[in-house]
């Protein structure tokens, strides 16, 4: 844990400084750097993905395999890509962001470069699917949490321009993966795919762990040279100061905590400058606000609003289904009203972790947000598959690709379309996730009865714009319903679902294809799936309001009480 010393005080009253100017720097100074190198990694990451549907052609003429096994190398990639999220969370939690993001990029590269030279399709599936998508979850999550690291009130601006690079990262990847292909052939196009990841260890080493401010003593209150109190951990003194017996109660009777590292007799000796110190670190405490610069800096993983994607100046003030747990109960857990005990053990907080988790499953709100992210993973259906539906219907290669890339750019749109109309409208962000789920099913079942490609492109550019706005309100939705303080714990095991659903969705979506000899089943799959997403989201809402209504309700009762 970082030390503090006491704030200089100056006429306006108590200042903090930092050893560096943009030490702890949080809306803007360096972390705007670490805004672009997080831009840059969705960019390339989000661009390769879903460019793969073009790869997938020249894959399936080459090794004249399924669509339903070739299916499989993609979706790998993808499903890995998210399945491996609770995982490289508790890598988080011993290592910084830039860490995880360099050895992310690292294995992927070493990834894609042993694919280029695979001669079947099993072999792909392991090294640029499985191998590729761990070191791609490791830099994509990486990514997300060091833009909140540095940024509170300007959160979603600075959100919004990192995650804008997976849409212009699609846009871009679609026109450069064709251009690849045509010049060199699949094995080319992978190799140069997997020099350009190289690109995110630059990226990563922009990602500087943010450290804690230090506050700088008053030289007239300097106690003597000998005394060990002039380096104070204020995060110490404020938990004691919350607790009921405080701990200034002990310094009267020179009984000083060893944890302030000051002998008894030092103590007896200065008990007046003691009780100096004492009023001034409560004074101090009074006039700022550590709220956010006392949580360890060391695990970034330790903040409940790491993953939200929102402004936290408008977070949703939502009472937790879980109960509230104090700073000082080092014993003890609760989640979702049930108490566990803390095993302070390695293997004990893994299997208290755990039980944490899957008491989840008990809160009807979590199982129904869990069914309606799952259910909207057919994403990868048609960014898979619309390049081959297009060619299917008579347009050339370099139309195809032009489908993703509509796709791609309307996605950017559809992230700050989504962002206007919750803020600026006060629309609900549950509302209009509504909304999307159900706009993008039906976009899905018309695809397959398009025939031009002026049809083909109005239908991905509004499913870009659907799939935008439902990607960038994941966490807000969770946040919105759960609470920010169950927000990291349920996005944990929202992604591991939607791992296991990125992974088996497009392969199905291929089986349903060479079932049916036809691209109608595969993608009224996808908008099936997304209409049951919209139906699950829609009872949530419905249960909300309920709940909302009882609670208008019972504050009635209480304001007609008589007053006696």
């Amino acid at each position: 844990m970082g030390k503090f010393v006491k704030a200089e005080e100056s006429p306006e009253g108590s200042s903090v400084s930092s050893d560096s100017d943009d030490d702890g720097a949080e809306d803007g100074g360096w972390g705007w750097a670490v805004c672009f190198g997080s831009f840059l990694i969705n960019f390339i990451l989000d661009g390769t993905m879903f460019s793969f549907g073009l790869l997938l052609i020249e894959l399936l003429d080459y090794f004249g395999e399924g669509k339903s096994k070739t299916a499989w190398i993609g979706s790998s990639l993808l499903g890995m890509s998210m399945f491996m999220g609770p995982i490289v969370s508790m890598l988080l939690e011993r290592y910084s962001c830039r860490q995880i993001t360099i050895a992310g990029t690292a294995l992927s590269v070493v990834g894609f470069v042993v694919s280029s030279f695979s001669p079947n399709v099993e072999i792909l599936i392991i090294t640029y699917g499985i191998i590729g998508g761990i070191g791609f979850c490791m830099s994509f999550i990486s990514a997300i949490i060091v833009v909140g690291t540095y940024f509170h009130r300007k959160r979603a601006i600075a959100t919004g321009i990192a995650m804008s690079g997976s849409g212009l990262g699609t846009f871009a990847y679609a026109y450069l993966t064709n251009i690849l292909l045509s010049r060199y052939d699949w094995r080319g196009t992978v190799l140069i795919l997997g020099g350009i990841l190289l690109n995110g260890i630059v990226c990563g080493a922009l990602f500087r762990p943010v450290t804690r401010p230090k506050l700088q003593r008053s030289r007239s209150e300097d106690l003597s040279s000998n005394s060990s109190f002039d380096v104070i951990d204020i995060a110490e003194i404020k938990t004691l100061l919350t607790k009921k017996e405080p701990p200034f109660n002990y310094l009267r009777t020179c009984n000083l905590p060893s944890r302030l590292s000051m002998s008894t007799e030092l103590a007896c000796m200065q008990k007046d400058r003691i009780l100096a110190e004492e009023s001034h670190a409560k004074t101090f405490l009074s006039q700022h606000d550590f709220s956010k610069v006392l949580k360890p800096v060391s695990n970034q993983m330790s903040r409940t609003d790491v993953f939200y994607s929102g402004s936290l100046a408008r977070l949703p003030h939502r009472c937790s289904s879980s109960a509230k747990v104090e700073p000082d109960s080092d014993d003890l857990s609760i989640s979702n009203g049930k108490a566990y005990t803390a095993d302070k053990s390695k293997c004990g907080r893994v299997v208290g972790a755990l039980k944490r988790n899957f008491a989840l499953f008990n809160n009807k709100i979590f199982v129904l947000l869990l069914l309606t992210n799952v259910g909207w993973t057919v994403q990868s259906v048609p960014l898979t598959y619309i390049p081959d539906l297009g060619i299917s219907k008579g347009l050339p290669s370099s139309q195809a690709a032009t489908l993703i890339s509509i796709v791609g750019i309307t996605n950017i749109f559809g992230r700050i379309i989504s962002g206007i109309i919750t803020d600026m409208f006060r629309i609900r962000s549950s509302v209009t996730y509504t909304a999307a789920l159900f706009t993008a099913s039906l976009v899905n079942f018309l695809m397959p009865w398009c025939e031009s490609f002026l049809a083909l492109a109005t239908c991905g550019a509004i499913f870009g714009l659907c799939m935008a706005t439902v990607v960038s309100m994941r966490t807000i939705v969770l946040a919105d319903h759960l609470g920010i303080e169950q927000l990291t714990q349920s996005f944990g095991m929202v992604a591991m679902f939607q791992g296991v659903a990125f992974l088996t969705n497009a392969p199905l979506a291929g089986y349903l294809y060479e079932t049916f000899d036809s691209y109608l089943m595969p993608f009224s799959f996808a908008g099936g799936m997304y209409f049951l997403s919209g139906i699950f989201c829609l009872i949530l809402l419905c249960i909300d309001h309920g709940q909302n209504g009882k609670e208008e309700e019972i504050i009635i009762k209480v304001e007609k009480v008589p007053e006696d």
